[in-house]
């Protein structure tokens, strides 16, 4: 038997990824992937959970070879599937991706570019990382639950203006560009939530602007919020901004993008195990986002996993 054909993969394509980009080039994806005489089943994804879903019911089938042929918000879902399933332990499970999405802030820690052949070299060559994985237990309409982020999490505006990129990528506006647009709309109405931040044994009452935790060191298509992340060092690296001056916000918007934006004053960070964060006024709703997805409301509790998922590389 040819040794890459003890490997059985499954594909999950989001077709949607990349303005169709996916759904477009998984033709030549195949192609590939039969020339170079390589097992896989497939199937395309239809609407949200559909990842988390054929994860799920794959695993219970017998799948450990997961390809996501789409973006973060995919690879985030494929992720919640393998840590919320019970069938095998999550140690037999193994990921890889096919780049296709607007973002690609995952993708870009390890270095992966777009090129097809590049990304099945990585399918047939079995190179294993073991990265971190950060857990979130969250409320869900009185009930708790458990959320999983491969990449970054955030709350207050980084929340907000995730669901505003969310909703642009609903009405057709998947581009590049599609988070610093929701950023710079979202800031006229946004007000900042008022929360207690519990972190390495100091407590923060009050207004806060935004916050990020980074299991990784990139979002929003290239940002820098938490610049000295390293995603299997067993730690979260969380970026929180006091609540400041609109037009400060604005002044600083390049920093973002070169890691430097953790220097202005009003920013503090930190490198934690875990992070405890609870709305300070009942009147008002929180939510927090992860690798791009929404998730429900608080009090959180978010801690790390070290070195608990297989990563095709």
């Amino acid at each position: 038997m040819n040794e890459k054909q003890k490997y059985n993969f499954f594909f999950i394509i989001n077709p949607n990824a990349g303005k169709e980009e996916a759904k477009q080039k998984w033709p030549l994806i195949e192609r590939i992937l039969t020339q170079k005489k390589i097992k896989y089943s497939s199937a395309f994804t239809t609407k949200q959970g559909d990842a988390e879903n054929y994860t799920i019911e794959k695993i219970y089938e017998g799948f450990r070879y997961f390809i996501v042929v789409g973006g973060d918000g995919t690879l985030n879902e494929v992720v919640n599937g393998i840590f919320r399933q019970n069938s095998v332990s999550y140690s037999e499970i193994f990921i890889g991706l096919i780049q296709m999405g607007t973002g690609n802030d995952w993708a870009r820690y390890y270095g992966f570019n777009n090129n097809i052949e590049n990304s099945v070299k990585r399918l047939e060559n079995i190179n294993v990382k073991q990265q971190d994985v950060g857990k979130i237990i969250f409320n869900d309409s009185g009930e708790q639950k458990e959320a999983y982020f491969i990449n970054v999490a955030g709350l207050c505006f980084d929340a907000v203006v995730v669901k505003a990129t969310n909703a642009m990528k609903e009405r057709g506006q998947r581009t590049k560009s599609a988070y610093l647009i929701a950023l710079l709309s979202s800031l006229i109405k946004y007000k900042p939530w008022e929360l207690k931040i519990k972190i390495n044994g100091t407590e923060l009452n009050g207004k806060f602007l935004s916050i990020s935790i980074g299991n990784g060191k990139y979002s929003g298509g290239g940002m820098m919020q938490t610049p000295n992340a390293i995603i299997d060092d067993g730690l979260l690296d969380v970026t929180i901004y006091d609540d400041m001056p609109k037009s400060k916000i604005i002044r600083n918007v390049k920093k973002l993008y070169d890691g430097t934006v953790i220097n202005v004053s009003g920013v503090k960070t930190f490198r934690c195990k875990t992070l405890q964060i609870e709305n300070l006024n009942n009147q008002s709703v929180i939510f927090a986002e992860t690798d791009g997805e929404i998730i429900g409301n608080g009090p959180y509790t978010i801690s790390v996993l070290h070195n608990v998922l297989n990563i095709l590389s």
